[in-house]
Order: structure tokens, then sequence, then C-alpha cells
């Protein structure tokens, strides 16, 4: 990933906010409910992305967004 491209995630109602971070939450339903955001910065040695959705920049863990592809736009 990189930044300018557009991925999805885990839908923010999902998310816990600790420091600053964020990350899901133990009893998250997966991918099923993704939501499509603009990748700002991802840095791979800190496993953290920052993405644009709805106004605001979100800091989540990479392991809960993932590059949108064809599927998400059909």
């Amino acid at each position: 990933m990189k930044a300018g491209d557009l991925v999805r995630f885990k839908p923010p109602y999902y998310i816990n906010v600790v420091d600053g971070v964020y990350c899901t939450d133990a009893r998250d339903p997966g991918w099923k409910d993704r939501l499509i955001g603009l990748l700002v910065k991802y840095e791979s040695w800190e496993k953290m992305a920052e993405v644009f959705y709805e106004g605001k920049v979100y800091r989540i863990a990479a392991r809960d967004v993932e590059k949108a592809g064809k599927r998400d736009f059909g």
C-alpha cells in the first residue's frame, strides 16, 4: 500500500481509541461492513496506516486495512 491508494477498513464503530491509536474490538464482525477511504500514510515498520474518511484522518493498525479492489466498486 502507498499514499493515494483507495483502501477498505473496518468501520469506526468497531474501533476503540487508546492513546490516539484506533484498533478493532475483539467482537468485530470481520470485513462484511467495510468502508472505503483514502490512504494518507503507511509506515511498514510501524504497522500503522493513516486513512482519510469523511473529513477525518484515522490512525488504524495495518491489519485492519486492505487495498480496495474491483469487488468493492461493483
